[in-house]
């Protein structure tokens, strides 16, 4: 751990003693953020709450819009503190998102306890934009092995309704080439301050580029095949972080990779790693439109009346 961070890990519990009790989940929502133009002050629990590792937060954020939380099960105490992946919106009914979100202790989730969250920048706060909608369908990719291999760690969650897609809402298209070394990106999500600290309420972004293939390979678990390393590397703080998993790394406005694993949060010498979403590409397209399932009755009458339309045109009876 870098000694910024460890700084930071040690503020966490000294003032959380002394001050954390007197706040509750209410006021960390509506304590503003410090101006960074006024003077500095000593550090308060409510900062460290919307700090993410190397993050910050634009004044006008043009790509919460394409973010959702994914939740787990119900709140327990308050809404958001379910929070477990994020995700990327593809279409109105088709979520982007990592495959290990779409697992608990090596089991895949059942999709009535999976539930997406659109259309706000905070975790902890339900407003007149925030969409909330049941999953209806959880595809990881059938390749991925939960608990053997990082690889092929891309999913696609189907929803029971269509997102109301506008302002607060828009989908995000694939990135259209392989995606080379030096691109600028940025990393938007609800990931922990710290590794294993406390998740931000409102949304926090953080910029990196794509690294060569000789750096990514000296990453623990990496493969050129369907992953991508990214980090910035005059500051390696900036980094992704628990509770970012399966939100996106977006370059030219585009969906690039999914947040997937990391040695810790932006450890030196280091670098996040993401699924590459062009490499899977014809998956993601042959798998993000949902089916329709017809009721055995209604394929008897469609069978029938291609029957009919069949026998009509072979004896000629219009």
């Amino acid at each position: 751990m870098s000694p910024s961070k460890f700084f930071v890990c040690f503020l966490l519990i000294f003032v959380k003693s002394e001050l954390v009790p007197e706040l509750n989940t209410t006021q960390l929502q509506d304590m503003p953020l410090q101006d960074p133009e006024s003077p500095e002050k000593d550090p308060k629990p409510s900062d460290f709450q919307f700090l993410i590792t190397g993050g910050y937060r634009p004044k006008t954020n043009k790509l919460v819009k394409y973010v959702v939380s994914l939740r787990l099960g119900k709140s327990k105490k308050f809404f958001g503190d379910n929070h477990f992946c994020a995700g990327a919106i593809f279409s109105p009914r088709a979520i982007l998102t990592a495959a290990h979100c779409l697992y608990s202790n090596r089991r895949k989730l059942m999709p009535k306890k999976l539930t997406v969250i659109a259309g706000t920048p905070k975790r902890l706060v339900k407003s007149g934009s925030t969409q909330i909608v049941q999953a209806q369908k959880l595809i990881p990719h059938p390749k991925y092995k939960k608990g053997k291999s990082q690889k092929y760690d891309i999913g696609i969650v189907l929803m029971k309704d269509d997102l109301d897609l506008g302002g607060s809402a828009a989908s995000i298209p694939l990135y259209n080439k392989a995606p080379v070394a030096g691109v600028e990106c940025s990393i938007v999500g609800w990931g922990t301050v710290i590794q294993f600290g406390p998740l931000p309420d409102e949304v926090i972004n953080g910029d990196v580029k794509i690294l060569p293939d000789s750096f990514c390979r000296k990453q623990l678990g990496w493969s050129n095949s369907g992953m991508l390393c990214a980090n910035d590397q005059t500051n390696t703080e900036v980094d992704s972080c628990q509770g970012d998993s399966g939100g996106p790394l977006i370059c030219d406005n585009k969906v690039t990779g999914i947040v997937s694993f990391g040695t810790g949060c932006g450890e030196p010498d280091s670098a996040g790693i993401y699924t590459d979403v062009y490499h899977f590409r014809e998956w993601i397209n042959e798998n993000s439109c949902p089916r329709t399932i017809y009721p055995i009755r209604t394929l008897l009458i469609l069978m029938l009346q291609l029957q009919l339309a069949f026998l009509a045109r072979v004896t000629g009876v219009s």
